[in-house]
């Protein structure tokens, strides 16, 4: 599955440094699990990841991935049912 990075928010709403350099950047899936770090490969450029602190919720509705680690909360928005290339 490919998605683009569409927001990256603090806890408390405020817009995160990082979402001005990587908002709509796609990106792969490499890990996603309760209590694990999220792990999101970069499709353009599989030698970069982006590694967050653990992950306390996740929902997907429609084409929306929403997850909620301990600092930040990350949306993005699904591009492609096939899936990105991670090796």
């Amino acid at each position: 599955m490919t998605y683009t990075i569409e927001r990256i928010r603090k806890k408390n709403g405020e817009v995160h440094e990082r979402e001005l350099r990587r908002k709509g950047q796609r990106v792969g899936v490499g890990m996603l699990a309760l209590g694990a770090p999220l792990i999101l490969v970069y499709v353009d450029d599989e030698n970069k990841v982006l590694t967050t602190s653990p992950v306390e919720a996740y929902s997907e509705t429609g084409d929306a991935l929403i997850v909620q680690t301990r600092n930040t909360v990350y949306c993005l928005r699904k591009v492609s049912e096939v899936a990105a290339h991670i090796s």
